[in-house]
């Protein structure tokens, strides 16, 4: 995760790109044209006010979501703390190419407007059977799977107490395909389990998943 200023040295912050905001300085006039040149500031620090506290890792694998709906989600998930934001891309993606630099200036945004003093990373837009190939098993995933009926967050962390869960995978609007299914509950580091009766949407189901891991792990 990344401090959402930028760069801090010797009491003194320089802004990085997304941040800055250049002053512009009359140089001249050349041919009845100004000329400008720009200084990017730098913040001089007084004191600290705010200390940066140890945060729980907190990892969500999603399926991006169309239009403004998936930085709607971005912005929530950020401001509930998620650590590691991982896009996929499933049989049933609508969205083949992820905007970072959007995605990112949102994530800043959430940090800064929630008093987060981290921001969290968004990693390579990869597939699902890419990303778990190379995941890390200790970090144990609970999969939202709209198709499950009798087994709910309670029923999880009362039977693996002990292990370390802190990854929610959410699938596609539509769900993942049956073969996804059927690699995902081949795998003994994830959990599929329901969210309740109703069929929610992605962006819903991710921050309802959140908030009750979140709360778990408080």
């Amino acid at each position: 995760m990344k401090n959402p200023l930028g760069c801090i040295s010797n009491n003194a912050i320089g802004l990085d790109e997304r941040n800055k905001s250049d002053i512009s300085v009359l140089a001249g006039i050349k041919d009845g044209n100004p000329k400008f040149f720009y200084v990017v500031p730098t913040l001089l620090i007084d004191k600290q006010i705010k200390k940066q506290e140890e945060e729980n890792l907190i990892n969500i694998i999603y399926v991006p979501i169309k239009g403004h709906r998936n930085y709607y989600l971005i912005e929530k998930i950020t401001e509930l703390g998620v650590s590691n934001i991982y896009p996929i891309i499933s049989e049933h993606s609508v969205i083949k190419k992820f905007n970072y630099k959007r995605a990112n200036t949102c994530a800043i945004a959430a940090s800064q407007q929630s008093g987060r003093l981290s921001v969290p990373k968004i990693h390579e837009f990869r597939s699902l059977k890419s990303i778990l190939s190379s995941w890390n098993k200790k970090d144990q995933i609970i999969f939202c799977d709209e198709t499950e009926k009798k087994f709910f967050f309670n029923d999880l962390f009362k039977s693996e107490s002990k292990k370390k869960i802190n990854t929610i995978l959410i699938g596609p609007e539509g769900g993942f395909s049956l073969s996804e299914k059927t690699f995902l509950k081949n795998l003994n580091y994830i959990y599929g389990l329901t969210l309740g009766k109703r069929i929610l949407r992605a962006d819903t189901a991710a921050i309802s998943a959140l908030t009750l891991l979140i709360d778990k792990k408080i």
